[in-house]
This record gives C-alpha cells, sequence and structure tokens, in this order.
C-alpha cells in the first residue's frame, strides 16, 4: 500500500509510535531493519528545547540510516512550540514533525500538552497553521479520541488540523480517561478517516498480523501505528508484512533473540555510556526475555545488572540452558 506524508514516503505503511524512553537511536535501528517503514522518535520538551537542556538536544540527534524519521514535540501553544521546532530544524536533518497531543500521562496533560489540547481544540488550529506558515516540512498530529467518553471530539479535530495544513493525522483509539486500559475504539479512529482527506494512521492494540488486518479493513486508514506490541518485539514488523504476502510466519528463536537484545545493548551503550544504558536495558531486557518460554527465572537477575559482561552472562546462561527452547 503506498503511503505518503507530505513528500515523504516510507518503504511501506507500518510505523514505529514514539514511546518516552524507549524509542532512542539503538531502538529505531532494530525496527527499521525489522520491517518497520518509518519511525518516530520519543517526544521532545518545547520547553527542554527552549533553555538548550543538553539532554534534550541530544535526543534530537538522529542517524542517517534512521530515515525516514519523524520527531516528535509537545507543548501546550504554538507561542512556544514553533520556535522549539525551529531548534529542531536546526540540529537535526529530520523528515517529519509531529506534535503529541494525545499522551495522557499526568505530568504531561497538567501544562496544558499532551491530550489536555484536546479540550481546547483552536489551540490545535492554531499550532498546526503556525508551523505550516513557518516551516517548509511535513507536519503530522498523534491525538486520541477525546478527554473523555462525553468529550468524543477527534472529528472536528481532525476537521480543524484539516483546514490549518496538516500532512497526516495518528488516532490513538482510547480516550485520554482511559489511559492505556480497557480497548482502542476502531469506530473513532474510522471517524477521523471519514473526516479529512489527509493520510490518517490508526493506532492502538496491533499486536499481531490479524489486529493489523482488523484495523485496516474496519476503518480504512492509511498506515498503521505500533507501540506496545514492538516492545521486546521488533519482530513483528517482519510477521505483518509476511502476512499480507500469505508467507509462513515463523516466530524468531531463542538465538536471534539474544542476538538482538545485545545488540540493542551495545548500540546504546555507544549512544549512552555503559552505566545509562544498563539501566535502561534492564527494562529492555525484560520484554526480550518475555519473548522466550522458560526464562522467567533470569528477570530477578536482569531488573539489578550494572554491567554488560553482567547482562552478558545472563543472555549466556539462557542460550545454554537446555530446558529453555
Amino acid at each position: 500500500m503506498k503511503f505518503k506524508v507530505g513528500n515523504v514516503e516510507p518503504k511501506n505503511n507500518l510505523i514505529l509510535a514514539p514511546m518516552a524512553g524507549v524509542t532512542t537511536s539503538s531502538f529505531r535501528k532494530i525496527c527499521l531493519e525489522h520491517g518497520a517503514g518509518m519511525v518516530y522518535a520519543e517526544m521532545i520538551s518545547d520547553k527542554g528545547l527552549e533553555y538548550n537542556n543538553e539532554k534534550t538536544l541530544k535526543m534530537i540527534e538522529i542517524d542517517e540510516s534512521e530515515h525516514p524519521i519523524a520527531m516528535q514535540v509537545f507543548g501546550s501553544s504554538y507561542q512556544t512550540i514553533t520556535p522549539s521546532v525551529g531548534k529542531i530544524l536546526e540540529r537535526s536533518n529530520v523528515d517529519i514533525i509531529d506534535v503529541n497531543m494525545g499522551c495522557p500521562v499526568n505530568k504531561v496533560v497538567k501544562g496544558g500538552s499532551g491530550s489536555a489540547l484536546l479540550k481546547t481544540p483552536e489551540k490545535i488550529y492554531d499550532i498546526v497553521s503556525s508551523l505550516k506558515d513557518n516551516y517548509n516540512i511535513p507536519i503530522t498530529i498523534k491525538i486520541r479520541a477525546g478527554w473523555d467518553s462525553n468529550s468524543i471530539n477527534c472529528d472536528e479535530v481532525a476537521k480543524l488540523a484539516t483546514k490549518a495544513g496538516v500532512d497526516a493525522i495518528a488516532i490513538h483509539g482510547r480516550t485520554r480517561a482511559q489511559m492505556y486500559n480497557g480497548f482502542a475504539n476502531l469506530d473513532y479512529i474510522k471517524m477521523v478517516k471519514d473526516a479529512t482527506d489527509k493520510p490518517v494512521i490508526g493506532n492502538g492494540d496491533i499486536k499481531d498480523f490479524e489486529s493489523a488486518k482488523r484495523m485496516l479493513d474496519e476503518t480504512g486508514v492509511d498506515a498503521l501505528m505500533i507501540g506496545r506490541a514492538a516492545l521486546g518485539n521488533p519482530w513483528i514488523f517482519d510477521e505483518i508484512l509476511k502476512g499480507r504476502e500469505n508467507k509462513i510466519i515463523e516466530k524468531p528463536t531463542k538465538k536471534e533473540i539474544i542476538e538482538t537484545l545485545l545488540l540493542h545493548a551495545h548500540t546504546l551503550m555507544e549512544q549512552k555510556g555503559e552505566h545509562i544504558a544498563m539501566i535502561e536495558m534492564r527494562t529492555h531486557a525484560g520484554w526480550y526475555l518475555k519473548q522466550i518460554p522458560g526464562t522467567k527465572i533470569y528477570r530477578p537477575l536482569i531488573v539489578s545488572v550494572k554491567t554488560f559482561d553482567e547482562l552478558n552472562k545472563i543472555c549466556s546462561d539462557v542460550l545454554n540452558n537446555p530446558y529453555i527452547k
């Protein structure tokens, strides 16, 4: 299926979702290697850019092997978001700018950012309009169905964003009140598809080929965004692509999972140093090991790993354990 965002044409319509603390460069590159057509970086604070926060500036660095890539920014108004995007474009060769209008976590919405913007659709219009007026780069937004079940307004938001010139809309089929509980409502996603002539990216509960096909069939979206199902499982992109071609879908072997886990750790160390990388790998390694039945006994060791050597030893033990297939 052909899918374009402005002048950007990914190799397919499967997209890695932006996830804070997860979609770092090392993981993005792994997902691209396993079939993702495009990746989103983790969201960036407009305030962090405004104050030239060192950690924030490091987060916008990308590798040439990561294209096409969207950089996501969050903020509460066009007055702060617009100049922050300028700083991104000065320092980073990104392909797309995305504005987060769907994050449900308290520390984001209490400042009027993320899902809080759904309560003031006029601000969404102003943000998109300002970015389109100031920058020659595709602009996308990521939204939710609404603030809660009594205020479903994703179709209204889509119409306003379209009028403002947005290049694509990603819609997560839950409300802010749901957080990550319950189920994504495909009807809300279809509402957005019906409300705009721009490409629509469906997000929520895509965990395998069957759920991906259901999303496409029932909503008619142009692309699929995959988030939590990719944690420790970048093979989900391969799986969906093979399913489309009626090829046999084979789960990764124990050896493949461990090799990918260690590759992830290596590249993360190159990016952040061993100490920070191992802290982050405690979580990632746990997700990878969930793909291997019988590894629960290793998880207490994973959560306290401090060095690559410790991680490598655990991985060797898993590989050499004859009771774990």
